[in-house]
This record gives C-alpha cells, structure tokens and sequence, in this order.
C-alpha cells in the first residue's frame, strides 16, 4: 500500500499576494498567489531505516572515528523528532535514520565504460554537455552558508540526463575545488524516473576523480528520522506554469561555527534539519567558502540535446512562466545571515541566452527582497 507522508514548510503566515513595482522582474499586469505551504510526498518502500551509528557516512576512512553531531548550534527552533500530527508508520524508529534504497544501485565508481551517473564526475563545468547559469558573489570574504527560495516545477528528462536548481557553496582552485550543491533535481539515471527531487552532492576536487550524490558513497550524515526529510525525497508539485499560485522550496546551508560541518535544512520556521557533509571531508571548505552560487545546471551527453532549466521557459516570460529563485541570502565571515547586494553578484552563463539565461534587477519587493528569473527550453545549447 502506498504511503503518503505530508511535510508542511511554512512560507508565510497566510497567502501572500505578490505585486510589481515599474522595476521588478515580475509582470506589472501580473499578480500570483504563493500557497502558504510546500508539500513533500515519499513513498514508504523508497527508504531503509539503518542505525544513524552503521549509516554509509561513517564509513568513509576520514569518519572512522566521527562522533555524530545531532543538532546544529546555530538553530533553536528546530523539527527534527516525531510530532503527534505526523503518521509514525513514516518515521524511522528511535536511533534509526532513513536512507534511500536506490543508491545502491547507483554507486559512484571509477573508469566506467558507459555514460551513467557515475561518469557525470569526470566533466568539469567547461566540458561538453554541462551547463550552467548562475548568480555569483564576488566578494573577496569567506562565506559560511547561503539560503534561498527555489521555485519548482515538473520537467521531462530523458535518461543520462539531469536538471538542477540549486545552491553551491564553494572553495579552492579548479583542480581541487571543493563544493558542496544543494536544491531540486530531476535526474532519471539516478532516481528511475523524472520527479523532482531534493538532491545534495559533494566534490574535493573538481568532479575530476571525486564525486557523489546523496548517500551514493560515504560523507553525508543524516540525522533527521523522517522519511521526508531526507535527500532524494520527491518533491509532489501541485502547480504548472502560468497557474497563479507557484511553489516553493527553501533552503539552507550552513557552516556550524563549532563543528564546521556544513548543514541542510528546508526554511523557514521551523527549520528541519537534515544532516550534514562533516568538515573532514574537505580541504578548502573546512574553514568556510569563497564564492556561493545560486541558479541551474544541466547535463546530457553530447550527441543529445540538453533538457530544459528552471521551468523550461525563459526569464523573458516573465514571473508567471519563467523559473524564479527568491530572499536570496548568504552567511557572511561573521556568521550574520544578510541579503545578497547587487553590487557584489555578477552573473555567469556559459551558453547563448536562447538556451538559458538569467535576469537579475536586485530588489524585487518586501516578500522576495533579492530574486532572479533564469532558466529555459535546452536543445541544441552553444558553449
């Protein structure tokens, strides 16, 4: 029997109608409804529940003698335990956390001689069948985290393919450059289908030797016990494009300021928490990040044409069909948590804006402070 296990993100008191100034991005003629709460919706058999202390995190040999940290410092009002509103079938018993069944079928492994998953580590951002359209700081500062609202859409991907809206905290040079994304993903090779997906990944060095997804190999610890706080939960989209409510999700990562491990969480109140990539695994985001990143990467192999980005439609569809990411924010050296400055973002786009592009005007009202438009169909991209 399938289960269905509701996760209510509160996004606003109440619904919030969204207007437009003369300077937004958003349609002046144009007014959407953005529902008060996002719903996750996971399917019973998806997930195992393993002892939190047997988990696959711990067994990466950085993390042989890790003590698990079960709650961020920084946070107060979190969810991370069994509420009496929520159906217990759906949560792991005491002492046990949910991991998702399908890594292991997935494991990322090296020299692979067909293009799956495990060979997407071997490109680079510059390579053939990547790419990428972000908002970039630009600050010469160390950043401990980063938080936005992603909307999320329903997409159509063929296999090898994926499509993700995200947010990267990064550090290093190229060749050993650590990155932690987080967001919404479609990725039919590594979940069997195409819903969308809260997807994590992880790098040391670039994507060259390193690489991996969710609990495809050792690294992320979990420590939420219910099945729907979890990396690779679906994510159940009530509404398409042009409908005049939208959907979102909101994330953050953050840099424990005791630990330095890098935490997930969905926002805003109450945050629940997720789990955390443990500071050891890195060389250069142990002490923080130099650049944070907001916005979509696609990948297929290069004889196939690359899938559509954010919505599929293009930022100069304006707010009611184009993708949209909003409230963005990052986490400064003094672990204050402000909204981006125009001044200090640029944007970055390794493709001819028919494919992707990215608007960004800076403040966009009240509601959503700092947001961009971006996104876009794919096909026959252009590097």
């Amino acid at each position: 029997m399938t289960l269905f296990l509701f996760l209510v993100i509160i996004l606003c008191v109440a619904c919030c109608n969204i207007g437009a100034s003369s300077k937004t991005l958003l349609d002046e003629q144009y007014h959407s409804t953005v529902s008060n709460n996002i719903i996750l919706h996971q399917v019973d058999n998806d997930f195992d529940c393993v002892d939190i202390y047997k988990q696959p995190a711990l067994q990466h040999p950085l993390l042989k003698n890790h003590k698990i940290q079960l709650y961020p410092t920084f946070v107060k009002n979190i969810v991370r335990i069994r509420q009496s509103y929520r159906k217990t079938v759906n949560e792991c018993p005491t002492g046990k956390v949910p991991i998702y069944k399908r890594t292991r079928k997935h494991q990322i492994v090296t020299n692979s001689s067909n293009l799956q998953i495990e060979d997407f580590r071997h490109y680079s951002q510059s390579s053939p069948g990547y790419h990428t359209v972000t908002l970039d700081t630009t600050q010469n500062m160390t950043f401990h985290g980063a938080y936005a609202f992603i909307g999320v859409y329903n997409l159509s991907l063929q296999q090898n393919q994926y499509s993700a809206s995200s947010i990267w905290v990064e550090s290093g040079p190229e060749i050993q450059r650590n990155s932690i994304r987080v967001g919404a993903e479609v990725h039919p090779s590594l979940y069997g289908d195409s819903q969308l997906r809260i997807t994590g990944y992880w790098t040391v060095d670039g994507q060259k030797n390193n690489g991996c997804y969710n609990y495809d190999c050792s690294g992320f610890v979990q420590v939420n016990q219910m099945k729907n706080c979890t990396l690779g939960v679906p994510i159940d989209i009530k509404t398409g494009i042009g409908s005049t409510k939208k959907e979102f999700m909101g994330f953050r990562i953050q840099q424990d300021r005791s630990t330095g491990n890098w935490w997930l969480s969905f926002v805003p109140e109450p945050v629940f928490i997720i789990g955390y990539w443990p500071k050891q695994l890195f060389t250069h985001l142990s002490t923080g990040a130099s650049l944070i990143r907001f916005g979509g990467q696609t990948y297929a192999p290069p004889n196939m044409d690359s899938p559509p980005m954010g919505s599929g439609r293009l930022p100069k569809e304006k707010y009611k069909n184009s993708g949209f990411m909003g409230s963005l924010q990052i986490i400064d050296s003094d672990y204050n948590q402000n909204d981006v400055k125009p001044k200090d973002m640029k944007r970055y786009s390794d493709t001819d804006s028919n494919c992707y592009d990215l608007w960004y005007h800076g403040d966009e009202g009240p509601f959503w402070r700092q947001a961009f438009l971006y996104g876009g169909p794919g096909g026959k991209c252009s590097i």
